[in-house]
């Protein structure tokens, strides 16, 4: 439902309750209208603004789960590539990222672009990438849909993902691997960068 079909009861309910009140406080005298029905209005005006107002911002909390839950859906599906990745550059002391950080911190994604800049990935992780795109690229196709739920940015950044993992599981060369991985990773970049 549109922000502005919600906020419209609310703006009614407050201005009529305002209006009211200064109608109530400017008139003088002791008409049965001014002392009976218009502290009624203003009182109904009052109700209906807190109940709106409450009804308002449990419908904007469900709407904001339900985003973050088809958020955490598109970046789950990346969740193995990433995995590849951060275990690739990993230092020989250091503890692998949790899953949690994989699926939902975008400076993850960051640090491993800045790690591709800079080394080389070995043979094997770009083997068990192919894999792994190979396995993911028909659930990336079916997340489009889910991915035009959240905005048509989203959208845009997850088809031009989805387009990386396609080159990734046709690569035969490193080059022709590498360059689909960090592009992948630049578009996570931009689509991590969009409002939920």
């Amino acid at each position: 439902m549109s922000r502005w079909l919600l906020a419209l009861p609310l703006a009614i309910f407050g201005v009529g309750g305002i209006g009211l009140y200064i109608l109530f406080i400017g008139q003088a005298g002791g008409a049965a209208v001014h002392e009976n029905l218009l502290p009624e209005l203003i009182g109904f005006c009052l109700e209906g603004f807190f109940l709106v107002g409450l009804l308002t911002f449990v419908q904007q909390l469900r709407e904001m789960d339900r985003r973050r839950e088809l958020w955490l859906s598109l970046r789950g599906a990346l969740r193995d590539f990433l995995s590849h990745l951060d275990l690739a550059y990993l230092d020989a002391d250091a503890e692998p990222a949790t899953t949690r950080d994989l699926e939902t911190q975008p400076k993850v994604v960051l640090r491993l672009m800045d790690s591709m800049q800079k080394m080389d990935l070995d043979t094997d992780t770009l083997v068990e990438l192919k894999r792994a795109a190979i396995s993911t690229l028909p659930m990336a196709q079916d997340l489009i849909d889910i991915a035009a739920q959240l905005s048509t940015g989203h959208m845009r950044w997850w088809i031009a993902i989805v387009e990386s993992i396609k080159h990734l599981s046709e690569a035969d060369t490193r080059e022709e691997a590498e360059r689909p991985i960090y592009a992948m990773l630049q578009h996570l970049s931009e689509f991590d960068a969009l409002k939920t």
